[in-house]
C-alpha cells in the first residue's frame, strides 16, 4: 500500500514539475513571441504576462496618446517575465525596437522602454531622432529617481507611469522645443509661412500662364475670335470665365483631388509650390513639343523648319527656366543641326559654281523633278529628297537622305521604290463582343499596290472592362492600407541609442 501511494505521488509530483517548466519555458520569449500592442488595440503597451493591471494598462496607453499628440515621440512599453536566454537586455530591446520600427520613419523619433521583472533589468531604446531631446544620461538619471525605486518594491506599475510623467515633462519644456522642431515631422502650421505659401503659388501659377500665351502668340497659335464673335461683349465675359477657370478653378481641383487621396496629408502646405511647378514645369515641356510639332506642319521643306525652330529657340531661350525639361528638346534640335550641316551645304555643278537647294515649301510637290514614286517615298517618309538646281535652271541633282520611317520599309521588288511593307495586318471583319474577327496578314507596296498574301489570322472578341470591381478593389485596398497604418508604427529605427540596468 506504501508502495503504490508513493509511486502514484512520484507522478503526480513528476506530472507538476513539467507543467511548471512547461509555464516557465513559455515566459522566456523570443523576438517574434512579444505581442505588438499596435496589432492588439492599437495601443503601445505590451504586457503578455499580466504584470501590470489593467487600470495601469489603461492609464499608460491614454498618457503616451496624449503624449504622442503634443510631441509626436512614438514610446512603447514592453513588460515580461522573462526573454531569450541567449540574448542580453540590451541585444533583445534593440532588436525589438528595429523590428517594431518605433517611431516615424523620417526622424527616427521612437523610444523603447523594455523591462523583464524575472532578470531584474530594464532597458531605454532611443531612435537617432530623438537621441538630442532624450541623452542616455538623461534616461539614466530618471529611470534612478521613479523607475529603480517603485521597482524594488515590485510596484511596476507606478514606476513605469512616473518614469512616463517624467519624461513628458522633459519633453514639453521651453527650451527643448526649438530642439524638438529639428527631428518631429508633424509641426504646428505657422500662419506666415502658409501665407508666403499661398503667395508663391499665386506667383507661379501667373507666371505660367504668361509664358503659355507668350509661346502661343509667338507661334501664331492663339484661338481668334471671329469678328462677330469679337464685336460681341459676351465673347469678352467668355474669355474672363475661361480665364478665371484656367488659373483658379483648376488647380483648385487638384488640390481637392491631392486631398482626397492624402497627398497632402503626406506633403506640408510648403511643398505646394514646388509640387505646382513641378506640374506646370511638365505641362509647359508637353505645350513645347506640340508648339514643334506646329512649326513641322507649316514647313514641308526641312531647312525652313529647322530655322524656325532655331530662331524660336534662341528668342525664347528663358523658358528653360520654367521648365529644364525643354533644354532636352533644345539639345536634340542641336544636334540634329550639327548632323544636317552637310546636308544643307551647296554642291557644285558641272561649271563648278554653287547650286541653289529647291524650297520645298514653295514647290511641294518637288515638281518636274521628282517621280511620283520618289515623292510616295517622301509622303511614306522613308526618304527627304532634296534638289539642287543650278544658277542657270539647266542642271539639277536629286540627293536622297533617309527619314523617321526608313527602317518600316524596303525595296518594292515591283517598282524599285522603298514603299514595301511587310507583315500588314488588314482587318476584314471587326471583331465585337459578340463574335471574332477576322484579318489577313500581307506584304504590300505603298505605291504600286503590289500585294503578297502570308496568312488568315482570327482577331479575338472584345472584352468589356468591370470598372466597379477595379473600383472596389481599390477601395478595399484604401481601407485596409489606412487600416493597418492605424495599427501599426511608423517604420522608425535606432543605432542603439538609451540606457539600462538592474534593480
Amino acid at each position: 500500500m506504501f508502495n503504490k501511494i508513493s509511486s502514484k505521488t512520484i507522478a503526480l509530483f513528476f506530472i507538476a514539475l513539467f507543467f511548471s517548466c512547461a509555464t516557465f519555458a513559455q515566459t522566456a520569449y523570443t523576438i517574434d513571441q512579444i505581442p505588438d500592442p499596435k496589432k492588439n488595440g492599437g495601443g503601445y503597451v505590451s504586457n503578455p504576462d499580466g504584470i501590470l493591471n489593467s487600470d495601469d494598462v489603461s492609464k499608460l496607453n491614454s498618457t503616451i496618446a496624449s503624449f504622442e499628440s503634443q510631441t509626436n515621440v512614438q514610446m512603447a512599453i514592453v513588460i515580461v517575465k522573462d526573454f531569450d536566454h541567449d540574448k542580453e537586455d540590451f541585444d533583445f530591446a534593440y532588436e525589438l525596437f528595429n523590428t517594431w520600427g518605433i517611431g516615424q520613419k523620417e526622424s527616427n523619433n521612437g523610444l523603447l522602454l523594455f523591462i523583464s521583472t524575472d532578470r531584474r533589468k530594464y532597458r531605454f531604446i532611443t531612435g537617432t531622432g530623438a537621441e538630442g531631446v532624450l541623452p542616455d544620461v538623461t534616461l539614466k538619471h530618471t529611470a534612478e529617481d521613479y523607475l529603480i525605486p517603485a521597482f524594488k518594491e515590485n510596484d511596476f506599475g507606478t514606476g513605469i507611469i512616473n518614469t512616463v510623467n517624467a519624461l513628458g515633462d522633459i519633453i514639453l519644456k521651453p527650451e527643448n522645443k526649438s530642439e524638438l522642431n529639428q527631428f518631429f515631422t508633424q509641426l504646428p502650421v505657422d500662419d506666415d509661412n502658409l501665407g508666403n505659401g499661398w503667395l508663391q503659388f499665386i506667383v507661379i501659377l501667373v507666371a505660367f500662364v504668361g509664358v503659355f500665351q507668350m509661346v502661343n502668340r509667338k507661334l501664331g497659335i492663339t484661338p481668334s475670335p471671329s469678328p462677330e464673335q469679337d464685336k460681341k461683349l459676351s465673347y469678352s465675359i467668355f474669355k474672363v470665365i475661361r480665364n478665371f477657370f484656367v488659373v483658379i478653378f483648376i488647380p483648385f481641383i487638384l488640390i481637392a483631388a491631392a486631398n482626397a487621396f492624402g497627398v497632402i496629408e503626406i506633403f506640408e502646405f510648403k511643398t505646394a509650390p514646388i509640387c505646382l511647378y513641378g506640374l506646370l514645369s511638365f505641362s509647359l515641356f508637353i505645350h513645347y513639343l506640340t508648339s514643334i510639332d506646329h512649326i513641322r506642319a507649316k514647313h514641308h521643306d526641312d531647312k525652313n523648319f529647322m530655322m524656325e525652330l532655331k530662331s524660336f529657340q534662341k528668342k525664347y531661350y528663358w523658358i528653360i527656366f520654367f521648365s529644364p525639361f525643354i533644354f532636352l528638346s533644345f539639345l536634340v534640335s542641336l544636334i540634329k543641326r550639327l548632323k544636317s550641316v552637310d546636308r544643307f551645304k551647296p554642291i557644285l555643278d558641272s561649271k563648278k559654281m554653287e547650286m541653289v537647294r529647291l524650297d520645298r515649301d514653295i514647290n511641294v510637290e518637288g515638281e518636274p523633278y521628282l517621280t511620283k514614286g520618289q515623292r510616295k517615298e517622301e509622303v511614306i517618309k522613308t526618304y527627304d529628297y532634296d534638289i539642287w538646281l543650278s544658277q542657270d535652271q539647266k542642271e539639277h541633282v536629286i540627293k536622297a537622305w533617309p527619314a523617321e520611317e526608313y527602317s518600316k520599309f524596303i525595296v518594292c521588288p515591283s517598282c524599285g521604290f522603298r514603299t514595301y511593307k511587310l507583315n500588314v495586318l488588314v482587318t476584314i471583319t471587326e471583331a465585337t463582343y459578340s463574335r471574332e474577327g477576322e484579318a489577313k496578314r500581307i506584304n504590300e507596296c505603298s505605291f504600286c499596290d503590289k500585294s503578297e498574301f502570308l496568312k488568315m489570322v482570327t482577331l479575338p472578341m472584345l472584352v468589356k472592362s468591370t470598372p466597379s470591381s477595379s473600383s472596389s478593389s481599390y477601395s478595399s485596398s484604401s481601407s485596409s492600407s489606412s487600416s493597418s497604418s492605424s495599427s501599426s508604427w511608423g517604420g522608425g529605427s535606432s543605432s542603439g541609442g538609451g540606457s539600462g540596468g538592474s534593480w
